[in-house]
């Protein structure tokens, strides 16, 4: 989905919709060595012109398989999101850059590439923790090992907690040294 500045410039007045299924496989296991699979992505959205700035508006749909971050098991990642950029061309970078708040990506070759943008979101809307449904549901089941075990983060707050109230024997004939109601 790549467009010229000047095939842009037809759709001044009213907006380029877009309609699209991509095969961005290969592009993104070669960003993420990671991700196992992808299904088709469909991409809709809008590409609207104002006197400096291309806005581009666009949904995608789409999967992603990858490893489970607990057993690389794989998973089926659902993808359903948007997002908007604002593009100029390199001649306004300047006066671009005064009147808007929001970033704004500067086109160097004077070619608008959605594909980079689109791959680029998607990679950005992968979670931190990628989990089965299973292991979802039932967080008894963590991995262990030879002395070692992964706990659930209100299993360790729980720990901590506990290890706050144990009171350290060295120091336990310490505690009545200072009473809280002298002042001195």
């Amino acid at each position: 989905m790549k467009w010229s500045l000047l095939e842009l410039e037809k759709y001044r007045q009213e907006p380029l919709p877009l309609a699209e299924t991509l095969d961005l496989k290969a592009t993104l296991i070669e960003r993420d060595p990671q991700i196992i699979d992808v299904s088709p992505i469909k991409v809709t959205g809008l590409i609207s012109l104002d006197q400096q700035t291309i806005t581009t508006y666009v949904k995608v749909k789409g999967s992603l398989t990858l490893p489970s971050t607990r057993s690389l098991k794989p998973v089926t990642l659902p993808l359903d999101f948007d997002f908007t950029e604002f593009y100029v061309p390199a001649s306004q970078r300047k006066q671009a850059e005064l009147d808007r708040e929001d970033t704004v990506i500067v086109l160097e070759h004077e070619t608008l590439d959605l594909d980079t943008a689109i791959v680029d979101n998607i990679l950005l809307n992968i979670p931190m923790q990628v989990l089965t449904p299973h292991e979802c549901e039932d967080e008894a089941d963590m991995p262990k090992g030879n002395d070692w075990q992964v706990i659930s983060e209100d299993d360790y707050d729980q720990l901590l907690e506990a290890r706050k109230q144990q009171v350290d024997p060295r120091f336990a004939q310490l505690k009545g040294l200072f009473n809280e109601s002298t002042d001195k």
